[in-house]
């Protein structure tokens, strides 16, 4: 079950207040930035939330409202230091990731390029049937899902924005959503393919 949207003002603050000091203290830790530009940063956060909301940009949730609000303010500090940095660096060692590990936050990638010949139709309906297994899964792993495929998010991150007691939960409780995931998934396929 996902997050109601607040339409009322008062309950837009109350979300805002909430989670303010959590957001705060990802980015000052994430990017570095003066607390200062953090406040400024949070501020055109809450507009853009604010703005979306009045404008009917933002009408149903795939993720909780935390993980939602928490991408516009990484969006928000990624944009602020892009205006600030006049040097761009030549090569940046940190993307790299040891021969072992699998860059499971590539998998959006690797599935297209697997797909790439196949009929649009068939491709479009993997898709859905993702989305569809992954709005139907339990608000942990939405979050999980969220914070380590998409938003690039730390297991240890995940812990403290979520309430876990460290990584290594985060880590037993994504293996579970995995597992669940992919029996719901292959179940899917199977019955969808007896029809075809």
């Amino acid at each position: 079950m996902t997050d109601t949207i607040p339409l009322q003002d008062q309950d837009l603050d109350r979300f805002l207040v909430k989670e303010k000091g959590k957001v705060l203290a990802y980015l000052r830790k994430k990017f570095s930035l003066l607390d200062d530009d953090l406040d400024d940063i949070y501020q055109e956060s809450s507009m853009a939330l604010f703005l979306n909301i009045q404008e009917g940009k933002l009408t149903n949730l795939t993720s909780t409202l935390s993980t939602y609000f928490l991408r516009i303010c990484i969006n928000q500090a990624l944009k602020f230091i892009g205006k600030q940095q006049k040097v761009v660096p030549l090569f940046d060692d940190s993307s790299i990731t040891n021969k072992d590990e699998f860059r499971s936050d590539k998998i959006d990638e690797l599935y297209r390029l697997c797909t790439e010949d196949e009929d649009a139709e068939r491709v479009a309906l993997s898709e859905r049937m993702v989305q569809n297994i992954i709005e139907v899964m339990p608000d942990t792993c939405k979050n999980i899902f969220q914070g380590y495929y998409w938003d690039n998010l730390t297991t240890s991150t995940i812990a403290d924005m979520f309430g876990f007691a460290n990584a290594n939960s985060v880590k037993a409780q994504k293996y579970k959503c995995i597992q669940k995931f992919r029996n719901k998934y292959n179940e899917l396929m199977n019955r969808n393919n007896g029809q075809g």
